[in-house]
């Protein structure tokens, strides 16, 4: 859609157009290497850089109009290069790529049931079961999250979790014009973080928990957990909104979340386990679950009354997944009964908790857990559903989050048997000092478990020794990346899938 800036502006309260107003631009971008005519460049402050800087890179590459903040001092050379140009002045420019995208992509959120999901584990798997519970109940339903984007017609390997809003409704444009009725989306802290979704109405937010991870951007806790109650924001309708009140879907169990401030939003609260005192009370509760390396059965309790949910997903944080996605489908308006059936028939989201059998009589598990929160979860489940030796081989990144390192050792030393320690997108660190700083708190546990300890930087070697040492019965946890099919080394993407490790090693040794 091409609008003239008057009317793509019409909706930001307090932008000042300078210069023809009735120019026309057909997209939008705060990359200055994605400028060029028909274009408008947003200057946007980021994290690291400051767009005004690159006013003139845009105006040279013959943008065909600037958005500036009002503030913005800009020096003489920029003025300059911008002498020809409509300049808008707004007070903030940091949501306007998504705001202005949604705009010109004719708002495609409201002609979709849009469901999103943040939090610091589960929104992968949880966003697979929504996909797959609204194309029965909904109609064609559209994906996006950290394993790929789908638009009803095409599927690509996602480059972000959360998209900048051009791409974000770039996409969702698509998928209403192919003809999807919804949407699953997940929408990790770095988005609402950075307005990436801004403008964007959902339908139902989902809040699964909050544990420790990505504290190497943000500031602490309390700051990462303000960051995922951004979402509650994307409930609220903007002037004209087709659309009535959006709700909120609460992990009620989670210390973080059950004290959350909702506001009005209309709440779901579902709860796995005990609420925390003073804190109110769950809609949707856990009555019962049996959990087999077959599948799950669980006996839910929603409002008095006992319902059986049978799903193919193993592994008790799946409980939590599986009554997120039907506090979701309830939340969204839909029929219990109807929402039980559709979950029943969903299938393992690739990378999560995915099995595969080894030729000793052993399993091995692929997870992409790389909190020590998460970890901790998948050898509890993997514990709970064998009946051998727990081995587990896991890494850690580099540049991010080294406070999560000795934890994740102190959690492989007190619930596995065996452990191999190794790389896991080193990026620009040592990946030999990132496994010693797990080591360390492997080291430091006091209840340790493990009886045997490797450090194997060299990740497909670690995980086939691993997988030469499981006997019948045991589990081989290869935890941390999950469906990822690369290893990021230095400045190099190195070709590199554990699902691909797994079975081309089984291959190699059928028994």
């Amino acid at each position: 859609m091409a609008l003239s800036l008057q009317k793509l502006f019409a909706p930001i309260a307090g932008a000042r157009i300078s210069g023809n107003s009735q120019v026309t631009v057909t997209g939008v971008t705060a990359d200055s290497r994605e400028a060029g005519p028909g274009v408008l460049f947003l200057a946007v402050r980021g994290t690291t850089v400051d767009g005004h800087d690159y006013l003139a890179q845009a105006a040279a590459a013959g943008c065909s109009a600037v958005a500036v903040e009002t503030g913005a001092d800009l020096p003489a050379r920029t003025l300059a290069a911008l002498a020809n140009l409509p300049v808008i002045r707004v007070t903030r420019t940091r949501d306007l790529p998504a705001r202005l995208s949604r705009h010109l992509r004719g708002c495609p959120d409201q002609t979709l049931c849009a469901m999103g999901i943040t939090g610091t584990n589960g929104k992968t798997t949880t966003a697979f079961l929504l996909q797959g519970l609204l194309n029965q109940l909904a109609g064609p339903c559209g994906l996006m999250g950290t394993i790929r984007y789908e638009d009803g017609l095409d599927s690509l390997p996602a480059p972000l979790t959360t998209p900048g809003g051009p791409v974000l409704f770039h996409w969702l444009g698509r998928m209403r014009d192919n003809g999807c009725r919804s949407v699953a989306l997940e929408v990790s802290s770095h988005a609402l973080d950075q307005d990436r979704a801004a403008g964007l109405e959902l339908d139902v937010a989902v809040m699964t928990n909050l544990g420790r991870d990505h504290l190497d951007y943000h500031a602490d806790l309390d700051d990462y957990l303000r960051a995922k109650a951004g979402i509650m924001s994307l409930l609220e309708r903007g002037p004209g909104s087709p659309k009535g009140a959006g709700s909120l879907v609460l992990n009620a169990a989670d210390p973080s979340l059950a004290g959350l401030d909702t506001g009005d939003h209309p709440v779901i609260r579902f709860a796995a386990g005990p609420v925390p005192a003073g804190r109110p009370a769950a809609d949707l509760t856990l009555q019962a679950a049996e959990l087999t390396l077959d599948g799950t059965v669980l006996d839910l309790v929603w409002h008095g009354a006992t319902h059986r949910l049978h799903s193919p997903l193993v592994g008790r944080f799946n409980v939590e997944n599986l009554m997120a996605a039907l506090a979701a489908g309830l939340a969204g308006g839909f029929d219990l009964e109807t929402c039980l059936q559709a979950l029943s028939g969903l299938s393992q989201v690739p990378g999560r908790l995915e099995r595969f059998a080894l030729p000793s009589g052993g399993i091995a598990v692929v997870d992409y857990a790389h909190t020590h929160d998460a970890l901790a979860a998948v050898l509890e489940t993997c514990d709970e559903l064998g009946q051998g030796r727990l081995l587990v081989v896991f890494g850690a990144g580099g540049d991010r989050d080294r406070g999560k390192r000795p934890l994740m050792g102190e959690v492989a030393a007190r619930l596995a048997d065996g452990v191999w320690i190794t790389s896991d997108n080193p990026r620009s660190e040592d990946p030999a000092q990132i496994c010693a700083d797990i080591q360390a708190g492997l080291e430091a546990c006091r209840t340790p478990r493990a009886r045997e300890v490797h450090l194997v930087v060299d990740r497909t070697t670690a995980i086939e020794a691993a997988l030469a040492a499981a006997a019948v019965g045991d589990i081989v946890v290869v935890a941390g990346k999950g469906h990822e099919d690369y290893q990021l080394v230095g400045d190099q993407v190195l070709d590199l899938d554990d699902r691909r490790t797994i079975t081309d090693w089984t291959e190699r040794h059928p028994s």
